[in-house]
């Protein structure tokens, strides 16, 4: 049986489901907010035929609180403030839910509830809306006027000059069975009534109540069109519900899956309350998945059964009591956790976090050792191995459940000064980046290696220095990160001492990046680096020492040579940059591995074997210029190999690294694993293996 099907319904199915509480909304979803003139255009399309969108319903399968739909009066001026009545809500069990869902045909509106409310409150007379006809008085037949020929549009209030019929008084006159003498009645009360035929002849008034009685007709039919909106049902067992919210942003549903678990939950623990009493208090952000998951994880280890922490584990089987018990505790592990890796200079600010899903392991971590102050050195050093090395391999891309659970028992055993269990955890860690060119190809700030390349910068400095100034860069900050090199000043042209295509290429690479103020980055504009950075030494005569701390050479303020020397400045740069990340997340894995391990798990002095890269196989002949290169998914976007490190592609050269995110639209490609070499038909990995043409490997 399908879990989805597409239908149609009327306007009065609408109406009559609000009526008798089978649609209703989820305690999570929004407040009406539609102002009126937006419920004139709906209906004007509704009327002419223009197509709404769709209207999503889910049947729900677990209990959560839903409330009724809004038909309080609207709020106008001039009436004071007063108070506004409380929405009315229902605690539904489990059992409940599946009850009403199965033999009243319960659903709620998980898209659509502005358009469902905004129909209803007009249709009932909550919402004074009119449709106002047009001058019809020469029509000859008016029996087959349809209501888009004779409406002219739809407003707030009737007109004096033209014929006006309230959409309520149309359902009335259907639900209260009105006879022609009503309808009548009704019309002789119309502004236009009471205005333009007080002295009108009487043909000239039998015309207009007809057009009013057709109009009235019309309006009923229209009701009760059975395909005038069409809705989605989603049969929500929890699986597909928690799919359908991790993917609704793109269908413009802003909903976070503890937005459902808060309505789950509103009975006996108000989640949305808590989140923003704890924003008031800490001035800080609440991540709500990260609190959840670790209220979760705990939750799993008192209970002594199997560890989950994904969605679908939390809504089924975390309740109310659970947040009593641990809310205020894993609230303050998660404002303390920040507090450190801010004070300890891992994170530049909250925003730029390279994954904050590796909160949760140190949240449980200083749940067990009580407080960081309390962390022997051989620990402390453990982490900031763990942390670093975590991101440099890319540990946080994918999977995030499994390894945040693997994480927070290494580290509860790091706290108990125990050896790690997991068995070949250490390979885990391997660096991603073994060479300073590997840093080129990270340009897009969704990756999180990309993001900590520039808080690590933060961490070996001991805070970044504000360009503005000799302050550190504060984490409450708006931070964004600046082209040392601007891309504008590139795009221009200058003299450089690398090709203008391949400084094109690399002119966003996280190398020629760093985190300034937002501020100071909107002011810098398009000159050259020397320029603008010699402008705000007038400003900051400390500027040298600022700019030390972001790895960028001093003599930048004093040699113009700097400005046309792109290439050398992303090389040192970038060697630097690997320098740090060899120091706190490579180099120790030998140490850590002997000191946790069950087994040791590295090479001897703790590295990666170098391995050859692209350039080296050019150079030894496994690969030549002019070999074809393709990607199997898209093997007709395929590449023709320029230099070391540079392809053409479509008649432009660019670096291989982009050229595979250009036609995969990943953010990150490993070339040597994707790419194929079209005269062997074989991945570019394979070529690091065999012999070169002078017979070594």
């Amino acid at each position: 049986m399908p879990d989805t099907q597409s239908e149609t319904e009327s306007l009065l199915d609408i109406v009559r489901g609000i009526d008798g509480r089978t649609i209703m909304l989820p305690e999570f979803q929004r407040d009406f907010r539609w102002e009126l003139e937006q419920t004139y255009d709906l209906f004007d399309s509704l009327i002419r035929e223009i197509f709404i969108g769709t209207i999503i319903y889910g049947k729900p399968s677990f209990g959560m609180t839903l409330r009724e739909i809004d038909i309080r009066p609207r709020k106008s001026k001039g009436k004071g403030k007063g108070s506004i009545p409380q929405l009315v809500t229902h605690n539904l069990s489990t059992a409940e839910i599946l009850k009403q869902a199965q033999t009243k045909n319960l659903r709620i509106v998980l898209d659509g509830q502005q358009r469902i409310t905004a129909i209803y409150r007009a249709i009932v007379g909550k919402d004074n809306v009119h449709i106002v006809l047009r001058d019809l008085s020469g029509a000859e037949d008016i029996g087959r006027l349809t209501l888009e020929e004779m409406l002219d549009y739809v407003a707030g209030e009737e007109s004096s000059t033209a014929i006006s019929v309230k959409l309520a008084d149309a359902y009335l006159a259907e639900t209260k069975v009105w006879e022609q003498d009503d309808i009548d009645e009704r019309f002789a009360q119309s502004l236009y009534a009471q205005t333009q035929l007080q002295n009108a002849d009487p043909a000239q008034r039998k015309q207009a109540e007809r057009l009013y009685r057709r109009a009235i007709s019309r309006l009923i039919d229209f009701y009760k069109q059975q395909k005038l909106l069409a809705f989605y049902m989603l049969d929500m067992n929890l699986e597909k519900f928690c799919l359908f919210f991790e993917r609704s942003n793109s269908r413009g549903i802003q909903l976070n899956f503890t937005d459902i678990l808060a309505a789950k939950l509103y009975s006996g623990f108000n989640l949305r309350k808590r989140i923003e009493e704890f924003e008031s208090l800490h001035k800080i952000t609440l991540n709500r998945e990260i609190v959840v998951r670790a209220i979760a994880y705990i939750s799993s280890i008192e209970r002594g059964v199997t560890i989950e922490i994904d969605k679908t584990y939390i809504l089924k089987h975390l309740e109310a009591d659970d947040f009593k018990s641990h809310w205020d505790a894993v609230c303050d592990l998660y404002a303390r956790t920040l507090h450190y890796l801010a004070s300890q200079h891992y994170i530049l600010s909250q925003d730029w976090m390279p994954s904050e899903n590796m909160v949760i392991p140190l949240m449980i971590f200083l749940r067990e050792i009580g407080g960081f102050d309390a962390m022997n050195e051989e620990q402390r050093r453990f982490i900031e191995f763990w942390y670093w090395a975590s991101i440099f391999a890319n540990r946080y891309s994918s999977a995030t459940n499994e390894v945040i659970i693997t994480d927070c028992g290494v580290l509860t055993q790091i706290a108990r000064d125990e050896q790690i269990a997991t068995r070949g955890y250490f390979i885990r860690l391997r660096s991603l980046i073994t060479e300073p060119e590997d840093l080129f190809s990270y340009t897009k700030r969704a990756s999180a290696t990309y993001r900590g390349i520039l808080n690590l910068l933060g961490y070996a400095a001991q805070g970044l220095k504000d360009w503005n100034s000799t302050h550190t860069i504060d984490i409450s900050m708006r931070l964004e990160d600046h082209h040392i090199y601007p891309r504008a000043y590139i795009a221009s042209g200058p003299e450089l001492d690398i090709d203008q295509a391949e400084a094109e290429q690399l002119v966003d690479c996280v190398a020629n990046r760093t985190l300034i103020p937002k501020l100071l980055n909107i002011r810098i504009g398009k000159r050259p680096p020397g320029d603008y950075l010699t402008e705000k030494q007038k400003k900051n005569s400390e500027l040298a020492t600022c700019l030390a701390s972001h790895l960028i050479p001093p003599a930048i303020l004093t040699e113009s040579t700097w400005n046309s020397c792109f290439s050398l400045f992303l090389d040192e740069r970038a060697t630097a940059i690997f320098a740090l990340i060899e120091r706190y997340a490579i180099i120790p894995a030998t140490e850590m591995a002997a000191r946790y391990g069950r087994q040791v798990e590295t090479d001897s002095n703790g590295q990666t074997p170098h391995r050859p890269r692209l350039k080296d196989m050019l150079a030894d002949g496994r690969i030549k210029i002019g070999d074809w290169l393709y990607i199997q998914k898209c093997a007709d976007k395929r590449a023709q190999v320029v230099s070391g490190g540079v392809v053409e592609f479509e008649g432009q050269q660019m670096l291989i690294n982009t050229w595979g995110q250009q036609v995969t639209g990943w953010l990150s490609i490993n070339i040597y694993q994707s790419v194929y070499l079209e005269r062997t038909g074989e991945p570019l990995e394979n070529l690091r293996t065999v012999p070169s043409e002078g017979g070594e490997v």
